[in-house]
């Protein structure tokens, strides 16, 4: 798959979520935090939307990251979290159980992890408050 096939299949994904959500383009750039012009490109087609904009997606649109980039399950995190409720039994997702399982292993692995995350969180202190006081799904 190209870069352009690329940046037409997340236009299109952006523009379904947008009409689903019956918002204009402006409202969803703020919802974004990007500026009209950029989101109006990247719905386009002609722009593939940067990592916070697509951060976003998932912390302010409440947006399924599996579903956005892999075409994998709902598209939204609350549909996620509804179908562990009723299948409380069902075990972490594969990728997840495999990365705990390694780090376990490895404890250079678990090292590497953790200081990334805390990298982040040092240098985006602002976004990681406002994820953690958010509710996804529901529109800012």
């Amino acid at each position: 798959m190209t870069r352009k096939d690329i940046a037409k299949t997340i236009g299109a994904k952006l523009l379904k979520i947008r009409q689903a959500n019956n918002i204009s383009i402006a409202r969803m750039a703020r919802a974004l935090n990007c500026d009209r012009v950029s989101y109006a490109r990247n719905e386009k087609g002609q722009t593939i939307p940067n990592f916070f904009t697509i951060y976003n997606l998932g912390s302010q649109l409440g947006i399924s990251m599996n579903w956005f980039i892999l075409d994998e399950g709902p598209i939204l995190l609350k549909e996620i979290t509804a179908e562990k409720k009723v299948e409380a039994s069902t075990p972490l997702s594969a990728n997840f159980a495999e990365l705990i399982e390694h780090m376990e292993k490895i404890p250079l692995l678990q090292h590497e992890i953790l200081a990334q995350f805390h990298r982040f969180k040092e240098e985006h202190p602002a976004m990681v408050e406002k994820a953690m006081r958010h509710n996804p799904g529901e529109m800012v």
